[in-house]
């Protein structure tokens, strides 16, 4: 059996969240697949500061103290990976952003190497439907 971990950078269970689970239930029907849907605003990220120490001596010299290890030990014991976020600005969510940035020291070395990754990006256009039916309504 292969085991998926999605993260989900958003704050709601709502569009981003149900574009996660078609696309792991339709996995699952490809053959055995257990997964897990890890909802980011749930653990505590910091900011990475830039200050290099995971790069240069290694990750256990970050000066940061927070959830990163566990979600780090997710993806470990995971055969895929899907990162998920709606698109806000032209950008992955900021809670995505935060996490990513949080694991930049990995995605330099051979880590995670072997692991099958991919992503689910959500956009929508806010107000987009209700302008539309205001405008037909005036015709």
């Amino acid at each position: 059996m292969k085991r998926v971990t999605a993260f989900v950078g958003c704050a709601n269970k709502r569009n981003t969240h149900r574009a996660v689970l078609h696309f792991l239930n339709n996995l699952q029907s490809l053959g055995e697949v257990e997964y897990e849907i890890v909802t980011l605003k749930n653990y505590r990220l910091e900011t990475c500061r830039g200050c290099r120490a995971c790069f240069d001596n290694g990750e256990e010299f970050c000066p940061l103290h927070d959830d990163r290890d566990a979600l780090i030990q997710k993806i470990e014991t995971s055969d895929g990976v899907v990162f998920a976020s709606p698109n806000y600005s032209f950008q992955v969510s900021g809670l995505m952003k935060t996490f990513l940035d949080r694991l930049g020291f990995a995605f330099h070395r051979p880590r995670f190497f072997g692991k099958i990754w991919t992503s689910i990006v959500c956009q929508s256009i806010y107000g987009l439907f209700s302008s539309a039916r205001r405008t037909s309504a005036r015709r």
